[in-house]
């Protein structure tokens, strides 16, 4: 029987984990601690910390894994990198481009170097030297966190150190990153390369909180509405040179951009599926699946995309801060154009802190 270790059991593993079981996987799912939708789902949980290499890869020998994946998470796709790598499994992009994406000041470098995304950025392992930081407002973000943890917007000199010195505290480098901060439209890519070919640039308009939760996204559309199509043509170029930049073979990647009045800024690269399930609100919109995809690519099956136009879809997340009370009737949402909905939480429960400020405890897809 086909075998799969996937690393991690929250909402978006249960995602993959779901798509595996329905294509007959026997699916194994490790985390250090029993949570998530995803411990159940999987035929077999094992008490395995998705960071520790040696344990999974030990983990990935005792059941004989086909396949050892994870989608939604920066910290457990390095893992599979590396253990997939040991053991000759399949994998997409080597432990070296995995740490460019990961360290954010050497993404940085690599896209200013290769002429690809022209940025303002520099580092900090201290608060000794901040002064020599001079632009007004930006952003600092540890150098090496997963999601929105420690990610602030600073605009004035004044909270600036304070802001360094979260970053460099929520850094597993102790490490923060400077940028300069670009207003505009969010937006964000689905790309899938096989054979060195980009077989999907997929756009989807993202949107975010204003300050008090910076960072933090609402939802995402599809298509995107608020963005010129000259510029959404220009953003799949901008990857495109990176993917070229990179000799990229096969790979899976999720693009955070930005359109501003001065063009199309890159914010950050994620060696992965995103999180934020978009993959359902793309199958709704334009009949085919991301997960498939990933899998097939994997298992060097060729991809046969092909795309049905749906029409406008949106996905909203419903959201609660961390450590408060989840009840159901607080959420009923009078749409007949819902086509999904799924909460993470009953009743009584209460939000687990992820990013520590506003918590996902759910979503919606509707049609619009």
């Amino acid at each position: 029987m086909k075998r799969v270790l996937i690393l991690g059991t929250n909402a978006g593993q249960a995602d993959i984990i779901d798509y595996l079981k329905r294509e007959n996987w026997e699916v194994h799912a490790c985390a250090y601690k029993r949570e998530g939708p995803g411990c159940d789902m999987a035929h077999y949980f094992h008490l395995v910390d998705t960071l520790n290499v040696e344990a999974v890869t030990l983990l990935a020998k005792n059941i004989d894994a086909q396949l050892v994946y994870s989608v939604s998470s920066d910290s457990a796709i390095k893992t599979v990198t590396k253990v997939s790598e040991i053991l000759g499994l399949p994998h997409f992009i080597n432990s070296e481009i995995i740490e460019l994406f990961d360290k954010k000041e050497l993404l940085r470098q690599f896209l200013n170097e290769n002429n690809i995304c022209q940025v303002a950025y520099t580092s900090f392992t201290s608060n000794s030297d901040i002064n020599t930081w001079k632009h007004f407002p930006c952003v600092v973000k540890p150098s090496d966190s997963q999601g929105q943890r420690g990610v602030q917007l600073i605009e004035n000199k004044e909270d600036f150190a304070n802001a360094v010195a979260l970053a460099i505290k929520e850094s597993k480098s102790g490490k923060a990153i400077v940028e300069e901060y670009f207003y505009g439209i969010e937006m964000s890519s689905n790309v899938v390369v096989q054979n060195k070919k980009v077989i999907v640039n997929e756009f989807t308009e993202r949107y975010v909180h204003g300050k008090h939760y910076f960072g933090l996204p609402k939802g995402h559309a599809i298509p995107v509405r608020n963005v010129e199509e000259t510029t959404i043509t220009a953003a799949k170029q901008m990857i495109e040179k990176m993917i070229t930049a990179l000799n990229m073979e096969d790979a899976i990647l999720y693009v955070q951009m930005v359109a501003t009045p001065q063009g199309v800024k890159i914010i950050e690269v994620a060696p992965r599926l995103d999180g934020c399930h978009i993959w359902r609100m793309i199958r709704f919109a334009k009949s085919y699946d991301l997960r498939a995809y990933a899998i097939n690519l994997l298992l060097k099956n060729k991809i046969e995309h092909k795309v049905i136009d749906n029409g406008s879809f949106t996905l909203y997340f419903n959201q609660l801060p961390s450590g408060e009370k989840f009840e159901r009737k607080n959420f009923k949402i009078n749409n007949e154009k819902i086509v999904f909905e799924e909460y993470r939480y009953k009743d009584g429960e209460h939000i687990v802190p992820i990013n520590g400020k506003l918590e996902v405890i759910g979503y919606y897809i509707s049609k619009e």
